[in-house]
């Protein structure tokens, strides 16, 4: 059924290396990176067009609100995301679990032994099953929430965890998540 909206499209290992690296600049300052060093090294590595509008006006911004530095500070569940497709994180974390941001200096530069150009380079993403299966979990996890706080009840999601307290969640429980059989 068309439903009017542009089909799904997985993007290539450049643009996500590229995007991987721009929002990396962004969560940096909103973590208190230094603004001065976080514009040049934006403009160094002509980075500036691959920021959303919000991005740039919040990198643009000499004294971004505190729901600013929050909101881009949230980009890193995003870049975690990112991360994984390019098979540099080995696993998202749990969906009730904010991501280690510590990675991300291990991993991208200009804090990792890589340059901009070796990082884009070198990028290869999983494939295209690995992905669409996980963009379906996690709009299914994103359902489940949005579902849950329009009925007034706790996310499926949490009481999985609440259960789950030596184990991982498995393929039967993402099969629990989102109705598969």
């Amino acid at each position: 059924m068309d439903d009017g909206s542009p089909p799904d499209e997985v993007r290539t290992a450049k643009e996500v290396a590229i995007r991987s690296i721009a929002l990396f600049a962004v969560i940096g300052l909103a973590f208190g990176a230094e603004r001065p060093t976080v514009l040049d090294w934006l403009s160094e590595n002509n980075l500036w067009s691959e920021l959303a509008p919000s991005e740039a006006g919040f990198i643009d911004t000499p004294t971004p609100s505190q729901k600013q530095i929050v909101n881009s500070g949230w980009l890193s569940e995003r870049l975690v995301v990112l991360l994984w497709a390019l098979g540099a994180v080995k696993q998202l974390p749990p969906a009730n679990e904010q991501c280690d941001t510590a990675v991300f200096q291990e991993i991208l530069p200009p804090f990792a032994a890589v340059s901009v150009p070796q990082f884009i380079s070198s990028a290869g993403l999983r494939s295209d099953e690995e992905l669409i299966a996980m963009a379906d979990a996690i709009l299914d996890l994103h359902w489940e929430a949005r579902d849950a706080k329009l009925k007034g009840r706790e996310p499926l999601i949490l009481k999985l965890f609440k259960n789950a307290t030596t184990r991982s969640i498995g393929s039967s429980d993402m099969m629990v998540l989102t109705g598969m059989k």
